[in-house]
């Protein structure tokens, strides 16, 4: 149905759904020789303050830190990268990921062909507090904890919950049938990819079923709440702004 434009994918003014078969690959000036989706950028809706991509990295290819020095995380889907920082270089594979500061000069090397998701800001200072470290680690590692007493829904948080960091990148896992207890409404705006699984998230008004592969763009006050499908566990990778008041927020 693909030839008759037929798709997943919706946009609206508080949310998006954006799903694999429209997908459009491109290229930015710090990641030659990659195909990049540019799934996320302020101009979406009524304008993220953040941008969500997934860069395809044949092997050899390398990538370099922002050159409008946002702080970035990136999260490896596949493959094998070797990430050069403060004179240490790591290789990471599947579920590791990186935080790397503003400002700070690092480089990605594809140790192989290797997908990476990737977040990256603007970095809002708390002056009250130092500018956040580079942080190294793996999901599938972390314990996570049951979201609001839930075993069957899993939260694990991939960066440390503390003001130094004005953003947080966490995962959600769903056994078959488990839910969000409660739809929620907040100030926060969100970006996801569905990393495994299936299930319904309402957004607003409206049930969308998504499945591996999906990304979400939910805006600050958008009404949402998700439900798992299949017989499989079904986790997503979600991030979301915070620790820092609204009116000190600088849309980017």
């Amino acid at each position: 149905m693909k030839h008759l434009g037929v798709t997943r994918s919706a946009l609206r003014e508080s949310h998006a759904v954006i799903t694999p078969e429209t997908f459009v690959r491109t290229a930015l000036a710090e990641w030659p020789l990659s195909a990049v989706v540019l799934h996320i950028a302020p101009v979406i809706g009524v304008g993220a303050r953040f941008v969500q991509f997934t860069a395809d990295m044949p092997a050899g290819a390398q990538a370099r830190e922002s050159r409008h020095g946002h702080q970035r995380f990136a999260f490896v889907l596949s493959g094998a990268l070797s990430v050069t920082v403060n004179g240490e270089t790591r290789t990471l594979g599947a579920s590791d990921h990186v935080f790397l500061p503003a400002g700070t000069a690092h480089t990605l090397t594809a140790r192989e062909a290797t997908r990476v998701a990737v977040f990256e800001k603007a970095y809002e200072p708390d002056p009250d507090a130092p500018g956040p470290p580079v942080c190294w680690g793996n999901e599938r590692e972390n314990p996570g904890a049951p979201f609001e007493g839930d075993d069957h829904l899993i939260a694990r948080k991939l960066l440390p919950d503390d003001p130094r960091f004005d953003f947080m990148v966490s995962t959600m896992s769903f056994a078959p049938g488990a839910s969000l207890p409660y739809p929620e409404i907040h100030y926060m705006e969100h970006g996801l990819l569905m990393l495994e699984g299936e299930g319904l998230y309402k957004l607003q008004d409206t049930y969308y079923p998504v499945q591996t592969g999906d990304v979400i763009w939910m805006g600050a006050h958008c009404p949402q709440w998700y439900g798992a499908l299949g017989r499989t566990w079904s986790k997503y990778l979600l991030y979301k702004d915070m620790n820092r008041h609204p009116l000190a927020t600088r849309v980017q």
